[in-house]
């Protein structure tokens, strides 16, 4: 007898607030990268487009700055995408060699190319982009008790 199909349901990102957001993005990036430091400026507000702010070591000595904003909206827009980088300019710890957008929504081809081309413009070497598909389908090969403890509400063990 064959197996029922099942049908996994997406992760409803909707269902954070901005806080809880940034938090699950900065938990993703602490856990799948090699960090010298990471900090999270957006969970104190004035963070001047520095949701959260890391230095990754690249092996041999080599490092590089990154910059990630955490979009919990429905539309990533590029107002919004603009901003981010224009901020961090202006901030105390200069351009980042990379801006990285992590959004719930969508995000299309033309809107990609346009954040990238705005990066790009003002001196951020490399920009990329996870819409919410792409950052759930991150979550689950790279950080699955993430989803079990943001999802799910499992509790961290006793051990």
């Amino acid at each position: 007898m064959s197996k029922p199909a099942q049908y996994v349901q997406s992760v409803h990102f909707e269902d954070f607030d901005g806080r809880q957001f940034e938090r699950l993005v900065f938990a993703y990036l602490a856990r799948t990268e090699k960090w010298l430091s990471l900090e999270w400026y957006g969970q104190t507000g004035s963070d001047l487009g520095r949701d959260i702010w890391g230095i990754r070591d690249l092996g041999e000595g080599r490092s590089e700055t990154i910059c990630a904003q955490c979009v919990n909206r429905c539309r990533l827009t590029f107002a919004k995408a603009k901003g981010g980088p224009c901020q961090v300019l202006n901030a105390p710890n200069g351009t980042p060699h990379r801006f990285r957008f992590v959004t719930r929504s969508a995000v299309s081809a033309k809107m990609r190319g346009t954040i990238q081309a705005h990066a790009l413009a003002n001196g951020i070497r490399d920009c990329d982009i996870s819409s919410g598909a792409e950052f759930e389908e991150f979550l689950r090969r790279d950080a699955e008790s993430l989803l079990k403890r943001f999802i799910e509400g499992e509790v961290f063990p006793d051990t």
